[in-house]
């Protein structure tokens, strides 16, 4: 079972809000056990679903470009027990396992995402004091699509997010471009899904729906607790915003003994606006969740 990094339901959290925080560079991106597996499942939705997994316009090219070299030279200087850089090859090795990827120079972007765990979006800035998405690779979608939202702004990829335009968005356009260049900012996001996979790609929430036949004794098993770990940078060169997103996925069963986050998730959960439990589906299965945690907390109480 995989042990929970992340927990960002913390206190109670879980509502719309901004939460970002300072990281310092060693902690921007995260090389786990998961790598080569992810990489590979990468590659398969590369080759079988590409079109949903990657966009890119052509004044993208630069930023890609600085955006492979600022990975390559963070791998080098931060995992270089785990990868080797030789001319267009990368060999990666991690956790007894071997990988092997071919640069290409004309498809920079490509490269970087089988370079990391994290889908990376680049936010490009626009003649409107704004920023749109110019190139992403996607492959953990949690329940959006790339098609839908590429070339959107701030405010369009995040329409439907509940309190989004009327609490944090101007700060977060305000934000990206008064990013500093040596500035690395962290926050986190959460929900449950019935369903552990990374790729979960839907047009609209609206369109959702989980599992209806949950029972109260079954939901550690059958529900999983889905983390977004999310930072933002500047490139210098090209002021293309960076956006990574890194997904974590544990069993609810993972908590199980832990009596202060079964205890935090319950009070998160309780806390969240009507509106932002049926936006993260969590109403379709907030009963039997809610009854799980009450009866975990009970026993180890």
């Amino acid at each position: 079972m995989k042990k929970y990094i992340h927990t960002p339901f913390k206190g109670g959290s879980g509502g719309v809000k901004l939460g970002l925080e300072p990281i310092e560079e060693p902690c921007w991106l995260e090389v786990d056990t998961l790598f080569i597996k992810e990489i590979e499942k990468k590659r398969e939705l590369f080759n079988s679903n590409k079109n949903k997994v990657f966009q890119a316009i052509d004044e993208s090219q630069e930023s890609q470009i600085e955006l492979l070299r600022y990975i390559k030279n963070y791998l080098s200087e931060y995992y270089s027990d785990n990868f080797t850089f030789e001319e267009n090859r990368i060999q990666i090795e991690i956790n007894g396992e071997t990988l092997q990827i071919q640069e290409d120079p004309l498809k920079p972007l490509e490269t970087s995402s089988f370079l990391v765990q994290e889908d990376l979006l680049l936010m490009l800035p626009d003649a409107n004091n704004s920023y749109r998405l110019g190139a992403a690779s996607l492959c953990a979608p949690s329940n959006w699509s790339l098609t839908e939202k590429f070339k959107k702004s701030l405010l369009g990829l995040h329409a439907g997010v509940p309190g989004y335009k009327e609490k944090i968005s101007r700060r977060v356009n305000k934000i990206f471009c008064r990013l500093e260049e040596d500035r690395i900012f962290e926050r986190f996001n959460w929900s449950i899904y019935d369903n552990p996979s990374l790729f979960q790609p839907k047009k609209s929430k609206s369109d959702v729906t989980r599992r209806s036949d949950l029972k109260v004794n079954d939901a550690g098993d059958k529900l999983f607790i889905r983390v977004e770990r999310q930072t933002i940078r500047r490139l210098p060169i090209s002021h293309a915003v960076i956006f990574t997103v890194r997904v974590h996925v544990y069993p609810l069963s993972s908590i199980k003994d832990d009596l202060n986050k079964l205890t935090d998730l319950r009070l998160a959960i309780e806390n969240l606006p009507k509106r932002m439990k049926r936006y993260k589906a969590l109403d379709q299965i907030e009963k039997p969740i809610l009854g799980w945690l009450e009866e975990r907390i009970v026993k180890l109480g």
